[in-house]
């Protein structure tokens, strides 16, 4: 059953003009009448900001945070108000997330410690004091009814900047740490690389990593380590130094147990180590190039673990792979025939292990191949490149557009293609998807998106894996 109240209005200051239809539902709140009875200016909503929410205090007091007060004048009688509230570490409130709030009697609006503690960590899990947002949804409550969002879907009070002490971490973690590398025990004057991090608090990333380099000398005669914090907290191997392991505060160094370079990563939430040897490029001296690294094409990497990139192969007397320019003898090879396999779309395609010191050969006379290289394992996949093309929105993304290419199969060229405005289009390999590169034309990137031309008209493309980064030139005819 439904009842109809007609409130005039006239005689409230702050109310709405003319008469105000209210409508009350017996059954669930409504929260979707077409006027609430008053002005969003009948609210308001005073922060109270000024000092620090101590989170575990509170919560150890079962005592609920205190947010702000709130006061509604000249309504009609019977109605109060409640909040909903939002909660977002940005002014912009993206990502904000709902904050379970209560409104008293006398207008106050407090939420649990122990939930507003649990929402803050699932942003961040940093216990250091920090600066949030909140904002508040205003309803206009009776007994039975809750009018529309005061002022609209979009419409908020705030929001106001808190300051907040979450509860504490289980460990402290620092800010930035740094790896010491030293010959004398005491650490009189050690090489010093402070370890790269992400731009994200160290409570919620960890991980610490750095690329340390020394030389051979330095690693025969039994190079140390250690690892000291921002915060002059210094840290070793918890047992025998080995390429990975615990670490410990005040334990004493460790040895270096592998060849530059080496990239050591470290998790101070865990307190463990790992270092491996840490080269930037694979260099691919072969045939091709006459055997000389500097003038082979590289593998390059972005994890220190899987090293890809395009190389020449002529089935004369191969290549090795070669973290050095130089024959230095870290350069490695198979131990026998690579197993070759042919996928369903004809793709040709070579497996092995780099352990032996026999030269790596195809049974193509000469080729360009994606190389896959494991750093780790030494496993390796050699995938021949038999054509190469461009596809995009200037053929409807059809089929490729085949590349013509150089003596030396590092450089291809396009025939005239008409491109429209604003053109998207990649580079692919045997016409198929399996490898292409996009990004930027003066940086390609493995499977990366779509490349853009702005202008239309008639182009040429060409594309240059002789260095890195891969490139392609657009020249407009």
């Amino acid at each position: 059953m439904k009842k109809l109240h007609i409130f005039c209005a006239t005689a409230l200051v702050l109310a709405l003009g003319a008469c105000d239809q209210v409508e009350e539902n017996f059954g669930q709140p409504q929260t979707n009448p077409q006027d609430a009875p008053f002005g969003t200016d009948a609210v308001t909503v005073t922060p109270d900001n000024g000092a620090t929410i101590q989170l575990a205090a509170l919560n150890a007091d079962g005592t609920p945070a205190t947010l702000a007060t709130s006061a509604l004048a000249g309504a009609p009688e019977g109605y109060t108000l409640s909040f909903k509230a939002q909660l977002a570490t940005g002014e912009d409130f993206a990502g904000a997330m709902d904050l379970p709030v209560s409104t008293d009697a006398d207008g106050n609006v407090t939420a649990d410690a122990d939930k507003l503690q649990n929402l803050y960590s699932s942003i961040t899990k940093d216990p250091r004091e920090a600066t949030v947002y909140i904002r508040y949804a205003a309803y206009a409550t009776t007994d039975k009814t809750t009018l529309v969002h005061m002022g609209g879907d979009d419409f908020y009070y705030g929001p106001y900047a808190y300051t907040i002490k979450p509860f504490d971490a289980s460990k402290e973690i620092a800010d930035g740490y740094t790896l010491e590398l030293s010959a004398d025990a005491d650490f009189s004057a050690p090489a010093a690389f402070p370890f790269n991090h992400s731009a994200a608090s160290p409570y919620d990333d960890p991980e610490f990593s750095v690329v340390a380099t020394f030389s051979d000398a330095e690693y025969q005669a039994g190079l140390k380590w250690r690892i000291v914090s921002s915060t002059g907290v210094v840290y070793g191997p918890a047992g025998a130094a080995d390429a990975t392991g615990d670490l410990l505060e005040g334990a004493p160094a460790g040895t270096v147990v592998s060849g530059a370079p080496v990239l050591m990563t470290i998790n101070m939430e865990t307190d463990t180590y790992d270092y491996k040897q840490a080269y930037a490029q694979i260099y691919t001296p072969g045939t091709s190039c006459g055997w000389v690294g500097s003038a082979s094409q590289t593998l390059t990497t972005t994890d220190y673990e899987t090293y890809t990139g395009l190389v020449v192969i002529e089935s004369g007397d191969g290549f090795k792979f070669n973290p050095d320019p130089d024959w230095n003898g870290h350069d490695v090879g198979v131990s026998g025939e690579l197993e070759k396999t042919v996928a369903e779309d004809g793709t040709i395609s070579y497996t092995g292990v780099a352990t032996g010191s026999d030269n790596i050969k195809t049974d193509i006379a000469k080729g360009l191949f994606y190389v896959e290289f494991n750093f780790s394992t030494k496993a390796f996949t050699l995938t021949y490149i038999s054509t190469l093309g461009i596809i995009g929105g200037f053929n409807g993304w059809a089929e490729s557009l085949a590349l013509e290419p150089s003596a030396d199969l590092l450089v291809w060229t396009s025939p005239v293609a008409a491109f429209p405005e604003g053109c998207e289009w990649k580079i692919r390999a045997n016409d198929a998807w399996g490898h292409n590169w996009g990004g930027t034309a003066d940086d390609l990137v493995f499977n990366g998106g779509n490349i853009v031309t702005s202008e239309a008209g008639n182009y040429i493309v060409t594309v240059d894996f002789s260095a890195h980064p891969y490139t392609a030139t657009v020249t407009k005819q």
